[in-house]
């Protein structure tokens, strides 16, 4: 089962707006970021998919969506077309729950799939196509194996890193995401992941800069700003401490390899 020819692009619908209805002919997977949507398929019961919730629109069905009326909804699309699909495997994506909640792994993904397109780092669509695809088996792989392994604080604490990694963030903001108090997060981090929050955050930063330095032509301080970067400088010494390298000599490096 893959998703070939794949789109990725972030999208703020409007407050009130409606899509459909329409027969979906592809396959969608929209992320939930701020306000909220309610999905009607065929003739099922309205569904309210509030933010921080996946949902997928298989191909072969009647939906419409209509957008929050209190405030405009930021979502992320990631659209193709589904191939290679075993009658079992159809039966079972057929029988799935349309929604779950938004993991730092489901983010993570949508997020490299924007990344990619943005970037037209494509490889003629087949890093992108491969990304929707892991997104989907990422989604059947989290139905299939519930309860999460890391307890949900952790997983909120994540996801909410994995979506503001460019924003000025601080522990307690993390934790108020996560809903626990910060010490209690910093105990669950260093007994599960070995790691603080905090330190979990600028590894994500400095891991998300190497990406973006070796995979694409953006300015270095272009780099740092969606890093979450103050500076070009902290940035340029944060990778130099982590690889060896200023950023510049790390991207010819790379490229010359």
């Amino acid at each position: 089962m893959r998703i070939a020819h794949a789109t990725a692009r972030e999208i703020v619908q409007p407050a009130g707006s409606r899509i459909g209805p329409r027969h979906q002919h592809e396959i969608h997977l929209i992320l939930i970021h701020s306000g909220s949507i309610e999905l009607t398929v065929d003739a099922q019961p309205p569904r309210h998919v509030p933010a921080g919730q996946l949902c997928l629109l298989l191909p072969g069905h009647t939906n419409e969506i209509v957008v929050d009326r209190a405030a405009d909804t930021r979502q992320t699309l990631i659209r193709g077309r589904l191939e290679n699909v075993t009658e079992q495997m159809r039966g079972w994506l057929e029988s799935l729950r349309p929604t779950r909640p938004l993991s730092s792994a489901l983010t993570y993904l949508a997020r490299e799939a924007v990344v990619t397109e943005q970037t037209r780092l494509t490889a003629d669509g087949a890093l992108l196509d491969a990304l929707a695809t892991a997104l989907l088996w990422r989604f059947v792989a989290e139905f299939r194996n519930l309860p999460a392994a890391l307890p949900a604080p952790i997983e909120a604490a994540r996801l909410y890193i994995h979506t503001h990694v460019a924003d000025p963030i601080t522990l307690d903001d993390i934790a108020r995401a996560a809903s626990v108090t910060p010490a209690h997060l910093i105990r669950l981090f260093r007994t599960h992941m070995n790691t603080t929050p905090v330190r979990y955050l600028w590894d994500r930063r400095i891991s998300l800069g190497v990406e973006l330095l070796t995979s694409t032509g953006l300015p270095v301080g272009s780099v740092a700003a969606r890093c979450g970067f103050k500076t070009s400088f902290h940035f340029a010494r944060k990778v130099r401490d982590v690889t060896g390298l200023p950023p510049s000599a790390l991207r010819e490096s790379h490229w010359r390899a």
